[in-house]
């Protein structure tokens, strides 16, 4: 979930990068969610403004703003290409569609049009939160505070308020939660926004959990 509350700039020039490999390709697996910090590609051909969402340790990137449509694979490994699921139809979605080898072999997802966000005001479950971990389970330790800065935290580029970077050990002292039971992954540097209404320790890892969905509001700093 990633909705305005407040007028907001949306940027309509942007594309999700190409994907190579079949991992998620062809049944409508999610490239990226809406909500993701995404930053400008370097690389792109033709210097055209291509955006991918942060992964593990690359800090070395600007955050450029944040996703605005979840992106998606299209159906092609299950339907012909281009075939659009009855819950597609109204969706704001991205479906990204196949490109193919010269024998036919499908070799990952084209680039897709993508709409980013800058600044404005959002209501958003996209967040994670730092927690200790004991060895066996993980228990957040932190809510989400008024007035808090938030961060890029590498798994699915949520926002995190915790601008430590962890070096990857499960557990380890300074990384940050992901969605799953371990810690495994560091956060950014960057500060990229900040939260205007807050969420409880207690809401914040049901949130995580994904078994209550309570949203934080924030203010986008880029």
């Amino acid at each position: 979930m990633f909705i305005p509350r407040h007028p907001v700039v949306e940027n309509q020039f942007c594309s999700y990068a190409a994907q190579t490999g079949t991992g998620t390709a062809g049944v409508g697996g999610v490239v990226c969610y809406a909500g993701s910090v995404v930053y400008l590609d370097s690389t792109a051909t033709n210097q055209e403004a291509v955006v991918k969402k942060y992964a593990a340790y690359n800090d070395q990137y600007v955050p450029f703003g944040f996703a605005m449509q979840k992106v998606k694979t299209g159906y092609h490994q299950v339907h012909p290409a281009g075939f659009m699921m009855p819950g597609d139809l109204g969706s704001s979605d991205v479906i990204a569609q196949p490109t193919y080898s010269n024998t036919g072999a499908v070799t990952g997802t084209k680039e897709a049009p993508l709409g980013v966000a800058h600044l404005g005001i959002w209501d958003t479950v996209h967040y994670t939160c730092a927690k200790t971990y004991d060895g066996s389970t993980s228990t957040v330790t932190t809510g989400m505070l008024p007035g808090a800065s938030l961060y890029t935290a590498v798994d699915e580029s949520k926002v995190t308020e915790s601008s430590t970077v962890g070096d990857g050990t499960t557990g380890n002292a300074g990384d940050v939660a992901t969605g799953d039971a371990v810690d495994t992954t560091g956060s950014g540097a960057t500060v990229v926004a900040r939260v205007v209404k807050g969420a409880s320790t207690a809401k914040c890892a049901a949130n995580i959990d994904n078994t209550t969905l309570y949203p934080i509001r924030i203010k986008l700093l880029i």
